[in-house]
Protein backbone atom coordinates (compact mmCIF):
# COMPACT_ATOMS: atom_id res chain seq x y z
CA UNK A 1 0.00 0.00 0.00
CA UNK A 2 0.92 3.78 -0.72
CA UNK A 3 0.31 6.61 0.60
CA UNK A 4 0.24 9.70 -1.37
CA UNK A 5 -1.34 13.34 -0.50
CA UNK A 6 -3.17 15.06 -3.50
CA UNK A 7 -4.41 18.42 -3.65
CA UNK A 8 -8.18 18.68 -5.35
CA UNK A 9 -8.55 21.66 -7.36
CA UNK A 10 -12.66 20.93 -7.62
CA UNK A 11 -15.78 19.31 -5.94
CA UNK A 12 -15.80 16.59 -8.99
CA UNK A 13 -12.87 15.37 -8.75
CA UNK A 14 -13.52 15.00 -4.59
CA UNK A 15 -16.40 13.48 -5.83
CA UNK A 16 -14.46 11.09 -7.68
CA UNK A 17 -12.35 10.25 -4.92
CA UNK A 18 -15.24 9.90 -2.61
CA UNK A 19 -16.69 7.31 -5.16
CA UNK A 20 -13.71 5.19 -5.41
CA UNK A 21 -13.02 4.85 -1.12
CA UNK A 22 -16.84 3.96 -1.75
CA UNK A 23 -15.60 1.03 -3.63
CA UNK A 24 -12.80 0.43 -1.20
CA UNK A 25 -10.70 0.91 -4.22
CA UNK A 26 -8.56 4.20 -1.97
CA UNK A 27 -8.75 5.20 1.51
CA UNK A 28 -8.91 9.18 2.15
CA UNK A 29 -7.31 9.52 5.76
CA UNK A 30 -7.69 13.04 5.93
CA UNK A 31 -9.63 16.33 4.81
CA UNK A 32 -7.70 19.17 5.42
CA UNK A 33 -9.34 22.85 4.06
CA UNK A 34 -7.74 24.35 1.47
CA UNK A 35 -6.24 27.65 3.81
CA UNK A 36 -4.58 25.10 6.47
CA UNK A 37 -3.74 22.92 3.65
CA UNK A 38 -1.66 25.75 1.93
CA UNK A 39 -0.33 26.68 5.04
CA UNK A 40 1.09 23.52 6.02
CA UNK A 41 2.13 22.45 2.56
CA UNK A 42 4.11 26.05 2.37
CA UNK A 43 5.54 26.14 6.35
CA UNK A 44 8.92 23.77 6.38
CA UNK A 45 10.25 25.46 2.83
CA UNK A 46 8.98 29.30 4.16
CA UNK A 47 11.00 28.56 7.70
CA UNK A 48 13.63 27.43 6.43
CA UNK A 49 14.21 30.53 4.21
CA UNK A 50 12.91 32.91 6.43
CA UNK A 51 15.56 31.76 9.24
CA UNK A 52 18.60 31.75 6.69
CA UNK A 53 17.50 35.17 5.50
CA UNK A 54 17.06 36.39 9.30
CA UNK A 55 20.72 34.89 9.33
CA UNK A 56 22.30 36.23 6.80
CA UNK A 57 20.75 39.73 7.39
CA UNK A 58 22.13 39.29 11.48
CA UNK A 59 25.26 37.44 10.88
CA UNK A 60 27.25 40.25 11.70
CA UNK A 61 25.40 41.75 14.52
CA UNK A 62 26.80 41.19 18.22
CA UNK A 63 25.17 42.53 20.68
CA UNK A 64 27.12 42.33 24.43
CA UNK A 65 24.76 41.80 27.19
CA UNK A 66 27.69 41.23 29.71
CA UNK A 67 26.10 43.68 32.69
CA UNK A 68 22.82 43.45 31.29
CA UNK A 69 19.83 43.15 33.80
CA UNK A 70 16.67 43.01 33.69
CA UNK A 71 14.12 44.89 36.03
CA UNK A 72 10.43 43.80 36.05
CA UNK A 73 9.36 46.19 37.98
CA UNK A 74 10.44 49.04 35.92
CA UNK A 75 9.45 47.13 33.15
CA UNK A 76 5.67 46.41 34.49
CA UNK A 77 5.58 50.24 35.53
CA UNK A 78 3.16 51.66 32.61
CA UNK A 79 2.56 54.77 34.53
CA UNK A 80 5.73 56.78 34.03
Amino acid sequence: MKTVVVQIKNERAFRLLENLEALNVIKLLERIPYSQSVREIGKISDRSARLSEIRSITKDIHVDLTNFHFNRDEANNFDN
